[in-house]
């Protein structure tokens, strides 16, 4: 065999054994991150900041996200890197600093595949946990207050947006926290029951909306 045969050999396997390299470089080097709403209804708590943490082992610096709060829900996105072991941590403030809430979920994100999720905040300080979700969608249930007497009713109605203000077609599915106070129909109809007070709540893909519903005499 020639030499210049032999230095075409060579040549040829030096690029064959290059391509894996290239192919995973593409595959899981720098590239695009999933955004996903984060949103909590912190009523009822003294709670004035929420601050999302976003950690992983090829993340060299955590990603910091502060999500603001409107009429007693913190509602806002975060930006996560696709990839496996990301852990979200969550944690609340008071007005004065003091930390009330805390809690964690380790995941991995893919592209336009994450489904809604929610996660429990034990209070630190607070009586009141918090449940905060994650995912591509927010459901809004409006009016989100409302103080009906006894066998009065009161028509909810819901709005689906995705993480970047886009509305969504979709059912929202309605339930109550307690039948015994209020009962919701599948259009989200609510009729007052007895005296007390319920959250109704509808749901699309894992994402809620709630509104809270008193009954008086």
């Amino acid at each position: 065999m020639s030499r210049r045969q032999l230095n075409f050999i060579s040549f040829a396997l030096a690029s064959l054994l290059a391509l894996p390299s290239c192919a995973r470089e593409n595959a899981i080097g720098p590239g695009g991150g999933e955004t996903l709403v984060v949103r909590a209804d912190v009523t009822g708590t003294a709670v004035a900041t929420v601050v999302v943490d976003v950690t992983a082992p090829d993340i060299a610096t955590a990603l910091v996200f502060n999500i603001p709060i409107s009429n007693g829900v913190a509602e806002g996105t975060i930006t996560v890197p696709t990839g496996s072991n990301r852990t979200i941590t969550m944690r609340a403030f008071d007005a004065g600093g003091v930390e009330t809430h805390a809690g964690s979920v380790t995941l991995d994100i893919a592209p336009g595949t994450n489904a809604t999720i929610s996660v429990v905040l034990t209070p630190l300080t607070d009586d009141l946990p918090i449940t905060v979700t994650l995912g591509r969608f927010i459901v809004t249930v409006t009016p989100s207050r409302d103080t009906l007497a006894i066998g009065a009713t009161v028509q909810l109605t819901a709005t689906i947006k995705d993480w970047n203000g886009n509305p969504v077609d979709g059912t929202v599915r309605w339930g109550t926290d307690h039948p015994g106070v209020a009962r919701v129909d599948d259009s989200g109809l609510v009729t007052a029951v007895a005296a007390g007070n319920t959250t109704i709540v509808g749901t699309f893909r894992g994402a809620a909306g709630t509104a809270t519903v008193s009954v008086t005499r």
